[in-house]
């Protein structure tokens, strides 16, 4: 009798605690993504300096980007492998950002066109080309180093104020054997702070070059400097020079616009299967 006692309040006790955990949440839903609701309670009150509709926007504002972020994370929850998702010792919040940055970098990595060519490069440059000033003095020089006591300075600069690309193999062999320091490439843009430095003038040597033929000199070495053009500092940059640059706006302006696009279709298609709701 007595057990039967026990077993009669055991299984109240059950009963009940299951009541517990199947009771209703009776809170005012606002929305809803998958099994989880957004509640009037959870959405923060909004004051406007100006008319209601503006708190009411705000509010609209707040429930679509709930909505978003759920969808979101369901889907980098859905695409991502287990450890890539393992967060829990995370705040909540950051869980959420963590698991949607990896998500769009898993996507920009599998989806993103990253080949851009030279006539998009070029595009982009000429209509931007104000937002591409120099921060220093630049040129597109050719130029050889040597100490005043090489042999063979006259040939040198009968070479340099040549045609380089016919004596190119004539100042190869004389940098290797008397240069100080060279630099032969015709094409290259060059710092005129590095030429110094390449050259090893004096800190307070000026380097004030002009197109053609320059000749720096001092006691011990002499620079031969063919250059065939010159950017001041806060002049538009040449765009061999700004365009690893652009490749990288481009690719960046590209994975915005895809993971714009993903989120676009990720609540067109949760739309359609009705896996959302928002109460009005």
């Amino acid at each position: 009798m007595k057990l039967t006692h026990a077993l009669l309040v055991l299984v109240s006790m059950g009963l009940s605690s299951c009541s517990l955990f199947t009771k209703e949440d009776d809170r005012e839903k606002v929305a809803r993504v998958g099994d989880q609701f957004l509640f009037e309670s959870d959405i923060p009150s909004f004051t406007s300096d100006g008319s209601q509709v503006d708190s009411i926007a705000q509010r609209s504002l707040y429930i679509d980007n709930w909505v978003k972020e759920k969808l979101l994370i369901q889907k980098a929850l859905d695409n991502l492998t287990e450890k890539s998702a393992s967060f829990e010792k995370q705040l909540e919040n950051y869980r959420n950002s963590l698991l949607i940055y990896t998500f769009e970098n898993q996507l920009v990595n599998q989806k993103l066109d990253t080949l851009v060519t030279v006539k998009e490069l070029k595009k982009y440059y000429k209509s931007n080309a104000e937002n591409f000033k120099l921060r220093e003095d630049v040129t597109q020089s050719i130029f050889v180093a040597t100490l005043n006591t090489a042999p063979g300075k006259d040939s040198l600069e009968q070479w340099m104020s040549q045609d380089v690309a016919y004596y190119k193999a004539d100042l190869i062999e004389f940098c290797s054997q008397f240069a100080i320091a060279c630099h032969l490439d015709t094409l290259e843009w060059i710092p005129l702070a590095k030429i110094k430095e390449i050259g090893k003038l004096p800190a307070d040597k000026n380097l004030n070059l002009t197109t053609g033929n320059n000749l720096i000199q001092d006691s011990l070495r002499t620079m031969y400097i063919n250059s065939y053009a010159i950017r001041f500092k806060g002049q538009t940059a040449p765009f061999s020079w700004v365009k690893d640059e652009l490749k990288s706006i481009i690719l960046n302006k590209r994975k915005i616009e895809l993971i714009a696009k993903v989120k676009q279709e990720i609540v067109e298609s949760a739309t359609l299967k009705k896996e959302y709701e928002v109460y009005e």
